[in-house]
């Protein structure tokens, strides 16, 4: 078994059983008003907290978000976009969709102005990834590229740039021992 199918293996059994501190946080970096989260998505936030500014989300922007965890930043990116598939989600545990599905519907029974199809979700991987070219305008995702051996990284890397447009924006944190220049 490869160490991408072991962490598939971890994220698929947390989608059964939600395991709150799996990772980094579970708070929400971004308190909004009229924002209401629900408690399974916040027990599910598999992440290190939203490596976007608000001011990333300006313009109604197409956001990409890559390893979605309970949709958290999900619901927190439609805030500001409000429009039918602005933020899509990648995702390649089928059990992690369906349970980020079953929260969005939480959600939108939470918050008045919020619609599930604002968010549009899509089963896949940061290595090949299931969108058009030049077809997002900010791309994330949350500590997952901090998993990848050097090729995997380049190679995940060389695909959001093939998905987003000219000047798109690209935000993620990187933590490394070594950290190496990637040429891309």
């Amino acid at each position: 078994m490869s160490y991408l199918e072991e962490v598939e293996d971890v994220y698929k059994e947390a989608a059964l059983n939600p395991q709150k501190g799996l990772c980094c946080t579970t708070t929400p970096i971004w308190q909004l008003p009229g924002l209401n989260i629900p408690t399974k998505m916040l027990e599910m936030n598999y992440g290190c907290g939203s490596t976007v500014h608000p001011r990333d989300l300006s313009n109604n922007p197409t956001v990409l978000y890559v390893g979605i965890g309970g949709g958290m930043e999900l619901l927190q990116f439609s805030y500001f976009t409000r429009k039918n598939a602005s933020v899509i989600g990648i995702d390649p545990v089928e059990e992690m969709i369906s349970s980020c599905v079953e929260n969005l519907i939480a959600a939108e029974k939470q918050n008045d102005w919020f619609k599930k199809d604002f968010i549009k979700l899509y089963k896949g991987n940061a290595l090949q990834l299931p969108l058009e070219n030049e077809s997002i305008d900010v791309a994330a995702q949350n500590c997952l590229f901090n998993i990848f051996f050097e090729d995997e990284l380049t190679k995940a890397l060389k695909e959001i740039y093939r998905v987003l447009r000219p000047n798109g924006r690209l935000v993620f944190p990187i933590r490394s021992a070594n950290p190496k220049y990637l040429k891309i």
